[in-house]
């Protein structure tokens, strides 16, 4: 800062520089802000304009914008720890937020597809993983006994198409091109049909 008032803490003329994680920026950022005060843990700026330079130094971007807030690394940390990413939650805590995405006034449509795929998706593996043993069983019956590694390679066939089928439904329903319960449980119910075939096909030799 180029002047500090002693009494209100109060700077004026404030440079920052910030360190860009990405490899296209080898240069940091450079702020500078006409006033800036501490509140607890968190440093407000006015005025400010910001220099973006690119592998050659240029300048690539440059902007202006009326104020800003920065937040110590333990507030950071802190705020990180309180919102938890979607895949990070339990299944109760998806249906809650779901719940309460689905009672706003303004509904966040891409959250709560997101949301509904994540809450299917949970439900939707572990019946899978059961469905997938059902289906080994009558593979290993049908087959013979010494040809039991064709069976395993059969069986890893299976697993890997249901996995693209599961992923696909996933982009399907975050995309709103299926409903997100249609997205997720369609590969399930595709193995179950899958399952019941085998399983007469087996009742019959």
């Amino acid at each position: 800062a180029h002047h500090i008032d002693s009494k209100t803490g109060k700077m004026q003329k404030i440079i920052l520089y910030e360190f860009l994680p990405q490899k296209d920026y080898l240069f940091p950022q450079i702020v500078i802000a006409q006033k800036g005060e501490f509140e607890e843990k968190t440093l407000g700026l006015e005025g400010i304009t910001f220099y973006l330079f690119g592998k050659n130094y240029r300048i690539l971007r440059q902007g202006e914008f009326n104020s800003q807030t920065i937040y110590s690394a333990s507030r950071l940390l802190k705020k990180r720890e309180e919102i938890k990413r979607t895949g990070e939650l339990s299944l109760t805590e998806i249906s809650q937020k779901l719940k309460e995405e689905k009672a706003k006034e303004k509904l966040d449509k891409e959250k709560i597809k997101e949301l509904a795929v994540e809450f299917h998706g949970r439900i939707a593996i572990p019946l899978a993983t059961f469905l997938l043993a059902l289906i080994a069983l009558p593979l290993g019956i049908s087959i013979k006994r010494g040809e039991k590694s064709i069976s395993l390679g059969i069986s890893l066939i299976i697993a890997i198409i249901y996995y693209v089928l599961f992923l696909a439904g996933r982009f399907l329903g975050k995309g709103g091109l299926l409903p997100p319960y249609l997205a997720m449980w369609m590969p399930n119910l595709l193995l179950g049909i899958a399952c019941i075939w085998l399983t007469r096909k087996v009742t019959k030799i």
